[in-house]
Order: C-alpha cells, then structure tokens, then sequence
C-alpha cells in the first residue's frame, strides 16, 4: 500500500512536475506509487519500450514503491468506463490517503483527460459495484491535481528542499530519450533543449518565491484543504 498515489498522462510527466514533492514525501518516510496512464508512443522521440525503461529507472532514483504503466492511448486519453476498470483496481489495491493527478483545463489535451479520469475513478474506487470484481472498494481521502502547461491563477505551493530538487532533476535525466542528450540523432523537440531542464529548476525557484521558500511545488486542491489552527499558517 501507499500513502500517496500520483498519476500522470505519459512517462515523464509526473517526474517533470511534481518529482520533487514526491522526493520529499520518500524523504519524510512515507509511501508513494506511481501510474502512467499510457506508453508514451506518440512521442517525436523514443519508443515505449525505452521510455518503460526510463521509467522504471527514474522510479527508483525517486524512491517509488511501484511503477505502473497502462495503455490507455497516447494522444487518444479520454475518461471512458473502460479506462476507469484499468484504474479502479490500482487504487483500491493501493489504498492511497492522497491521489495526485493533473490539472482538468492542461492545454495538453491527454493531460486534461487524465485528470478527469483520475478524478471519475477516484469516485467511483469507493462504489462496489462500479467494478464488483476489483478490491474491496477505497476512495482517497484528498485528491490534488498539479499544473504541467497551464497554471491556474490559484494555488497552494508546497515547500521542498534543493535535495528533492536534485533527485527530480536525476529522475528527469533518467528520461535520455526526450530530453537533452547532445548525441542523440532523433528530431530535436521543445522539451529536448538544454534550456527546458534549466526551465524546471526556475520554476521550483519561482513558486519558492510566492511562499518565502527557496524552492515549491504548486498544487490545485479542489475542495476545502483542513488547517489545524491559525498557528500553522502564521508561523
């Protein structure tokens, strides 16, 4: 079982946006597992089978209990019951406290439908007969989404440590085939500069700045997020 559960479109994704919290939540000794929701195959670089590598490589640098890859449809990601069967049985396996799933507005079109996918199942995961014959049914007490593309004007910034941001960007660089390598001979792509990856970092330092902290994390959370006391917040 896990203590968090984060899901992400295509392999790469969750390490690009939220590497570094999930680093963090290793770090203060909890669980997390990861799924992407498809193999990555429309991509300009790399195969599936490569990046199921890559993944699995950039799991371990993260510290990730389990990596799951799905085969949902890479540029074709919609919020089907079909693909809510696939998911279903993972969270109830997994038993999350926290779901992390991408923003639902994401300019990236499987983005924005795994979000909604992940919000449809995670619903759903706590109904037992909306698939009688998966675990016994589990719904996530918090789900959050994280931004990729498009960043709302609201957010919650979570604070991390340049130790989580380095273990984000190694996990990143698991990923050779879609991001900077000056050897590769495959077509060049936006996220294969070396700019991209310096992009990463100024923009953990960026959310940092909005809270006083030198690195952060923005999350979207939908509903009412519980605070002990004013005290927590004012200190």
């Amino acid at each position: 079982m896990a203590d968090v559960l984060a899901i992400g479109a295509h392999p790469d994704d969750i390490e690009l946006s939220i590497g570094a919290l999930l680093a963090s939540v290793r770090r203060q000794g909890l669980a997390f597992s990861l799924v992407h929701l498809t193999r990555g195959e429309a991509a300009t670089r790399g195969t599936p089978e490569k990046r199921a590598l890559e993944a699995a490589a950039a799991a371990q640098v993260l510290g990730a209990r389990d990596v799951t890859i799905l085969d949902l449809g890479d540029g074709r990601l919609r919020d089907s019951d079909a693909a809510r069967q696939e998911l279903i049985p993972i969270i109830r396996r997994e038993q999350p406290v926290l779901l992390l799933a991408p923003w639902i507005e994401d300019d990236h079109p499987d983005h924005a439908a795994a979000g909604i996918l992940v919000r449809s199942a995670w619903y759903l995961a706590g109904i037992y007969k909306s698939s009688p014959t998966a675990p016994s049914p589990h719904r996530p007490r918090l789900l959050f989404h994280y931004p990729s593309h498009h960043v709302p004007p609201h957010l919650s910034c979570v604070t991390v440590l340049k130790e989580d941001v380095d273990s984000q960007m190694e996990a990143i660089r698991c990923y050779k085939s879609q991001f900077h390598d000056p050897d590769s001979v495959e077509p060049p792509t936006r996220i294969s500069s070396a700019s991209f990856l310096e992009s990463i970092v100024a923009r953990l330092r960026h959310f940092g700045s909005l809270i006083q902290s030198d690195y952060a994390v923005p999350l979207i959370v939908p509903g009412p997020l519980p605070i002990p006391n004013l005290a927590s917040l004012l200190r």
